[in-house]
């Protein structure tokens, strides 16, 4: 037996979630999956009620709520700002495409060649940016940035640069993580590098206090995620461990799980965690597990909504031949109550109708079939002679409409319409893939990369039969999973190739090659 909440919604979709948020009140749900469409729920009393999808040409990266409005972001045009109710107000288009997004007084973009840029609610360009960026994360008053050397910068939110950690060793390190802290601190956690077995090696993590480094600590695990608040912090580790970190930065475990730990979130009662299939709520008073929700898919993200009671979580199986999994919601200050282990998995089951198979049931005869009838339908049966009238009204309307169609079609339409027959009834015609003409480009002088879209739009599939598209590059890897990408390649010879899979398994490819020459060719 388990302690579980009662009470857990669930939303279906037939696409993989990439990405979730929540309005500050807890009752609007945007959900953007991988097939580029973005859908809007408001939560009622009575249910969860789809309002709006939008549809984008690639996958969505992210979707946030802020105030009056939400922002999204997807893999190959950029940033999209809509209202409250889904109408678009601008778009920033991002020619690298959109790799992340954060919106605190500003809207900080992280584009897909690691440019970060500042844009105002109206859409306008702050003019300073970062270049080489991996990822960012957000502080109460700026940001920190990862860049493509290991280095940690900070800078405000006017976008300056106020201090900047350089790499530590003799022949580097890995930032494992990084983010903030409590009240005004903030941390790193490394991996350092040696060519013989030493210090250097130990996995660490670091706490600064404004530009000063307050503390330097040896870690158990790699640090997997973290959540904060003002009166505590809990890192999430690699091996399965959850750390809680005191006000002079001394580490305790408070529970061990079997897997890594994938995210963390902090609510008034709760530490929720997310760990292979399940949701955990460890009570931050106790220290122990209050309850446990099982998934269907491995927990990729916990979201709670700013008064910390509607939580929504998301994740995959990682299995491409199931259906996608489930957006689960539920209100996290329920009273939990004690279930059998199966029970678990009941929320996010899709509602099953069993076809009636007992033969008494299928083959009983229905005396009383008059009281499934409407009141009019009753009319009509003790009616003949209306049944017998009507009946023979709606047959002639209906072949003087039949008659009149055929005259008024000519001798053109009429080709038309037998053409249109006789290819609706001849057999599958499977999709062919076109991955675009082979291009060269040359580049302007001082430019060492070139940007470009490989656009499969001109793909033939006369039955709309399409089912999957793949883009992969000359090592196999796949890249892609849209109709279009933008990809930036150096200076020389690219091939790509397009796979495009139709409803009944058949896949046809196409190569394209793309030629980068230097301006001195």
């Amino acid at each position: 037996m388990v302690q579980t909440l009662p009470s857990i919604d669930s939303i279906h979709l037939e696409e993989k979630v990439n990405a979730v948020s929540v309005n500050d009140s807890g009752d609007k749900v945007l959900i953007g999956d991988s097939n580029g469409t973005v859908f809007l729920y408001s939560l009622e009393h009575d249910g969860k009620h789809l309002e709006k999808s939008i549809r984008l040409s690639s996958p969505i990266i992210n979707v946030i709520w802020h105030n009056d409005k939400f922002l999204v972001l997807d893999e190959v045009d950029g940033v999209h700002m809509y209202n409250k109710n889904g109408d678009l107000q601008w778009t920033f288009d991002l020619e690298a495409g959109g790799a992340k997004a954060h919106i605190q007084h500003q809207i900080a973009v992280l584009d897909g060649i690691g440019t970060l840029r500042l844009l105002a609610f109206d859409g306008k360009e702050h003019p300073v940016k970062y270049r080489q960026i991996i990822s960012f994360q957000p502080l109460q008053d700026g940001f920190l940035l990862l860049t493509e050397q290991s280095e940690v910068k900070k800078i405000n939110s006017s976008f300056e640069e106020i201090f900047s950690r350089e790499q530590r060793g003799d022949i580097g390190e890995d930032i494992v993580h990084y983010g903030k802290g409590r009240n005004s601190t903030w941390f790193v956690a490394r991996e350092g590098h040696a060519l013989v077995p030493g210090d250097e090696e130990a996995l660490e993590i670091e706490f600064f206090r404004d530009n000063q480094r307050v503390s330097r600590t040896e870690i158990a695990g790699r640090v997997r995620t973290f959540s904060t608040n003002d009166e505590q912090q809990f890192l999430g580790l690699d091996d399965g461990s959850i750390i809680s970190v005191s006000n002079e930065f001394e580490l305790t475990k408070i529970q061990d799980f079997p897997y890594p730990i994938r995210c963390l979130e902090l609510t008034e009662k709760h530490l929720l965690v997310g760990t292979w299939f399940n949701v955990y709520g460890i009570n931050l008073v106790s220290e122990k597990l209050d309850w446990t929700i099982e998934h269907k898919g491995l927990v990729e993200q916990i979201i709670i909504d700013t008064n910390k009671t509607t939580m929504l979580f998301f994740g995959e199986d990682q299995n491409d031949w199931t259906e996608a999994e489930p957006v689960g919601i539920c209100n996290v200050h329920q009273n939990p109550i004690e279930v059998d282990d199966s029970f678990l998995q009941g929320w996010f089951e899709k509602e099953i109708i069993v076809a009636e198979r007992n033969p008494e049931v299928v083959y009983r005869n229905v005396d009383d079939f008059e009281s499934l009838l409407s009141e009019g339908e009753r009319e009509m049966l003790t009616d003949s002679e209306r049944i017998e009238d009507f009946a023979f009204d709606a047959l002639s309307d209906a072949l003087n409409e039949i008659s009149q169609s055929i005259e008024d079609i000519d001798d053109d339409e009429s080709e038309d319409l037998l053409s249109m027959l006789h290819e609706s009834s001849e057999i599958f015609i499977p999709p062919s893939a076109h991955a675009g003409d082979d291009q060269t480009y040359v580049l302007e002088q001082g430019e060492k990369s070139f940007i470009l879209t490989l656009d499969a739009t001109n793909t033939n599939d006369p039955q709309n039969n399409i089912v999957r598209w793949s883009w992969l590059d000359s090592t196999g890897k796949e890249i892609a999973t849209s109709q279009k990408v933008k990809v930036k390649l150096p200076i020389g010879t690219h091939q790509f190739e397009l796979r495009v899979e139709a409803s009944d398994g058949v896949l046809t490819t196409d190569y394209v090659q793309i030629t980068v020459l230097s301006s001195d060719s």
